[in-house]
């Protein structure tokens, strides 16, 4: 069972949450199955890395 907790994202994590989405939307996979993998990798809520990824996204747009 993945331990769970609750604490700032490293930018290693960021980069993995990252990669997987991006990896997965070429392939285009269901976004919810994206989130129970990288949740498994990462060993965080698929919910976790839903908020995380749409948090990188809304940075992504502002920087541009």
């Amino acid at each position: 069972m993945p331990r769970y907790y609750y604490c700032s994202w490293t930018e290693e994590e960021d980069r993995i949450l990252t990669e997987i989405m991006q990896n997965g939307m070429r392939q285009r996979k269901k976004v919810l199955e994206l989130f129970i993998e990288a949740a498994q990798r990462l060993e965080r809520t698929p919910k976790s890395c839903q908020n995380r990824w749409y948090e990188l996204r809304a940075q992504q747009s502002k920087a541009v």
